[in-house]
């Protein structure tokens, strides 16, 4: 059976988190097992750099990507959901991934599926998602994983503006729920 982790890169319980809840249940009514990770509701210690997870293969820290770590190694396909911030991924999405490096060592990563998802405050023009969008893909590819979809959201400044896109959001998921 199937297994997705969901990354939402916003603790606000926003547009980030109503795709992210919209997304788990319609994978959920298709028996695909899937979990919410919201790094910034999380104790998660910012990396140092020290490289020790490159030699031993895990990070010294004791904290909750303990968890993660074993949920994103169970998983066949990771969801990263992101508000975009300056045209880029937000800081608790970039901290979660950073501390994924254990799992770049030792491999785990590669061939794992990725769906990146970028949701802009602003216009296309004015603040991008574009650039969040290709964070992610970077990270993907660096990691040897399959990017399986891209998706971008924009004009979702106000914490509920995603549901006046509401048709896009429905193909999405018919997108997710046909590729997985």
């Amino acid at each position: 059976m199937a297994k997705t982790v969901i990354i939402l890169g916003s603790r606000r319980e926003g547009n980030g988190q109503y795709l992210a809840n919209k997304i788990k249940d319609r994978l959920e009514s298709k028996r695909i097992i899937s979990d919410i990770i919201i790094p910034g509701n999380q104790k998660i210690y910012i990396c140092t750099g020290c490289m020790d997870c490159d030699t031993k293969g895990v990070c010294d820290f004791k904290d909750d990507m303990i968890d993660n770590i074993k949920k994103v190694e169970n998983a066949d396909t990771l969801i990263f959901i992101t508000p975009t911030r300056w045209n880029l991924i937000s800081g608790d999405l970039k901290i979660f991934m950073d501390r994924l490096n254990p799992l770049y060592t030792k491999e785990t990563l590669k061939n794992k599926n990725m769906i990146a998802i970028a949701i802009g405050s602003s216009c296309k023009d004015e603040y991008s998602s574009d650039k969040a969008l290709k964070s992610l893909t970077n990270f993907a590819e660096s990691a040897s994983m399959n990017v399986l979809l891209e998706e971008k959201f924009n004009n979702c400044l106000k914490f509920d503006d995603i549901k006046k896109q509401e048709e896009k959001v429905e193909k999405l998921l018919d997108k997710i729920e046909k590729i997985l």
